[in-house]
């Protein structure tokens, strides 16, 4: 794996090769100093352009070797490239299988880059970690020991997060971090996603105190695989829009030498396009911006361990294998399970709901050594109150009785395993009936 560096001779990327090779020192791995030659900027005779070509190459490995004699056992080469900047180094940095890709801030013009410079293009169009880099002195002290480096982590619901994660665990690994994991959440959708109501005004401005606990709850999960070392804080932030002024605010007020967020959000209406962006133009830190490609996975990861099972059933007979199946795979994981019956009546009445919730007691034995909880909801379509309780609860798993009707039955009766499978952000275990 390499670092790749994009070098234009401006003071900015000098000073910024500085820091870029203290990094690549610092993850062990070689650095490559690039410079992008623009054909439609030079109209040169070709002798000319041989002898600048010389003399640019010969300048690139002058700095090479600087920056290895700063960094001893850093390896450091050079090379030039021809064609359009943004197009050149990405695919280069895709044929070298680049761990990171650093453009040093004001390198191409842009005091501040964003979305339309050719720092904001390449950081938007890579498939590779980019780090925009506005200041070297962090990055040479972070590699040196001297301090952690202090970092501010965009958390998100989608795969992006866990891209930024395994960036960031590079970056414990290799030296002491302090992080401060930040969800920007705009309440009337997390409310909505987790089945809560947010009754007091203003809407959505107040934080909620079982809103914010539910998002800090799964923020501390999604960053639950950090390796590494260094302090690690969570906040959560309501925002009504702008979800980058709120990170910036974080990192501005502690100080932060970089933030670091993913690519790619399926939430509205905040995408992590628009969130990086926005970091780029605004802020006064680095930039480090990963896409949700760059995410490897670990073997690991890949089996699911199912210590909150949901069991849905409308308490009939053919519904409440549900429960059987969910009792299976709460035991095997020696986990928790938790039933749920949505009920038709619009309004909620206390004795319906213990009545209800007898009945979902009596599903499981007695002396059964596993906990269980029941949850009886009221007057919501079945599909949503059931994703949704899946969020509340952090469930692993939901379990399903389905009759699997097609055709005419299907069209009349509605599907609720239908709609559950398409609003639902968790596994879905459907139960066939063994016969109709």
């Amino acid at each position: 794996m390499t670092v790749v560096f994009a070098y234009d001779f401006s003071e900015a990327a000098t000073e910024g090769a500085l820091g870029g090779a203290a990094l690549a020192s610092c993850l062990k791995a070689p650095l490559l100093l690039v410079h992008v030659v623009n054909p439609k900027l030079r109209g040169l005779p070709p002798d000319l352009q041989e002898k600048l070509d010389t003399a640019t190459q010969a300048r690139l490995e002058a700095l090479a070797a600087q920056l290895r004699g700063g960094q001893p056992g850093l390896e450091a080469r050079a090379v030039q490239l021809r064609g359009d900047p943004v197009d050149e180094l990405n695919a280069l940095a895709a044929r070298e299988r680049a761990q990171l890709l650093i453009v040093a801030s004001g390198g191409h013009a842009d005091p501040r880059p964003d979305a339309g410079s050719v720092s904001g293009r390449i950081a938007q169009a890579a498939k590779v970690p980019v780090l925009v880099l506005r200041e070297a002195r962090p990055w040479q002290d972070w590699a040196a020991r001297r301090r952690p480096l202090r970092a501010v982590l965009g958390v998100s619901r989608d795969a992006s997060c866990a891209a930024a994660v395994e960036t960031v665990s590079q970056l414990r690994t290799a030296a002491p971090c302090d992080l401060i994991a930040t969800q920007v959440y705009f309440a009337p959708e997390l409310a909505t996603n987790y089945g809560l109501g947010l009754g007091h005004p203003p809407y959505g401005v107040i934080p909620d105190p079982e809103l914010e606990q539910l998002v800090e709850r799964d923020l501390t999960k999604r960053i639950s695989g950090l390796r590494g070392s260094g302090d690690i804080r969570v906040r959560s932030r309501l925002s009504a829009g702008g979800t980058a002024s709120h990170l910036l605010d974080v990192a501005e007020r502690e100080r932060a030498d970089v933030v670091i967020v993913g690519r790619h959000s399926t939430l509205a209406p905040f995408r992590a396009g628009s969130v990086s962006d926005a970091a780029l133009q605004d802020g006064r830190m680095s930039v480090l911006i990963v896409p949700a490609s760059t995410r490897k996975g670990r073997a690991e990861d890949d089996t699911p361990q199912f210590r909150r099972v949901l069991a849905a059933t409308d308490l009939s007979s053919f519904g409440n294998h549900s429960v059987r199946f969910g009792m299976a795979l709460a035991q095997a994981a020696g986990g928790e399970l938790h039933l749920l019956h949505v009920s038709d009546a619009q309004v909620p009445d206390w004795d319906d709901e213990v009545s209800l919730a007898a009945q979902l007691r009596s599903l499981v034995p007695q002396r059964w050594p596993f906990p269980v909880s029941t949850e009886v909801i009221f007057g919501r379509q079945p599909s949503i109150a059931i994703a949704a309780a899946a969020e509340r609860i952090d469930a692993d798993v939901i379990c399903l009785a389905s009759h699997g009707r097609r055709g005419i039955a299907r069209a009349a009766l509605g599907s609720v395993t239908e709609d559950l499978m398409r609003k639902a952000h968790r596994p879905v275990l459907v139960v066939r009936p063994p016969e109709e």
